[in-house]
């Protein structure tokens, strides 16, 4: 009997101390902590020209993450917003109507010195629009849309580059 309760102690505690080393080997990053290394990276980045309201939105969204941007710099991004849009008539007897809009980023990262790409892709977000009886209401509300996907892009381009970054710190 006392083999028995000694095995099964035993057991017990070599799953608890394997399980306590197998974690001993993973480590937490804070968000601070990913900011602090992938920032540097970001610093020496150059963004691409403006030409419209859309990129002049995409770049202030990134420039408010990144913060400020180094004179040398070691990469270019280049993008390209397109957009979407869809109506849809709902309510029945009422003049509204619903707009699904969706809006992609094509994006590459080049390193300046050699001019590969080090990393590219596409990212897709979607919202929905709408006003009752008011086209005026309905173009705003659409705008409106079309500028919340731009900032959302924006954020999700940077953490698009914000892990590639830190795949080259591992």
């Amino acid at each position: 009997m006392w083999c028995v309760n000694y095995c099964r102690n035993f057991v017990a505690f070599s799953l608890l101390l394997m399980s306590l080393v197998g974690l001993s080997g993973c480590s937490v990053k804070t968000m601070a902590d990913v900011d602090l290394t992938t920032s540097a990276y970001f610093q020496h980045m150059v963004l691409p020209e403006t030409q419209n309201r859309s990129q002049q939105l995409m770049n202030r969204t990134l420039s408010d993450y990144v913060g400020v941007f180094d004179t040398d710099a070691h990469y270019a991004l280049s993008y390209k917003l397109s957009s979407a849009s869809r109506s849809v008539l709902s309510s029945a007897g009422e003049d509204s109507s619903i707009n699904n809009t969706k809006m992609s980023v094509s994006y590459e990262l080049r390193e300046l010195a050699t001019g590969n790409i080090l990393t590219s892709g596409n990212i897709d977000a979607f919202a929905t629009s709408g006003a009752v009886s008011s086209f005026h209401g309905q173009d705003v509300s659409e705008d409106f849309a079309e500028e919340r996907l731009i900032k959302l892009l924006g954020e999700r381009l940077y953490q698009k580059l914000q892990l590639y970054f830190l795949t080259l710190e591992v």
